[in-house]
């Protein structure tokens, strides 16, 4: 049909109950490299199966409602859904460790 990466970015995006997700969001659910995942939402945003916004700092992903698969592709996110996925991964925490110095 498609490829896995395909498949993980379709089922994020047609099946969250949060209707947009940012680009580190859906890093951390689908458990995709950050380039990886940007190539995928590329290829989906010139087919038009997905749109995005920019807020200033994130740029934000959601499924495309007029797309005429939309409704196929959510019914097909929602079976997939019902599979186990696995546990998120925590987000590193952006504090600094101090050195010892004096």
């Amino acid at each position: 049909m498609f490829p896995v990466v395909r498949a993980e970015v379709l089922r994020l995006l047609f099946t969250k109950a949060r209707p947009e997700l940012y680009t580190r969001e859906l890093v951390r659910l689908s458990f995709l490299a950050l380039r990886t995942l940007q190539d995928e939402l590329a290829k989906l945003e010139a087919a038009n199966l997905i749109v995005s916004r920019s807020n200033g700092y994130h740029r934000v992903y959601r499924a495309n409602p007029k797309h005429p698969l939309y409704l196929t592709l959510r019914e097909l996110g929602r079976k997939g859904g019902a599979h186990p996925k696995p546990t998120p991964r925590p987000l590193p925490s952006r504090k600094r460790k101090r050195s010892a110095r004096r």
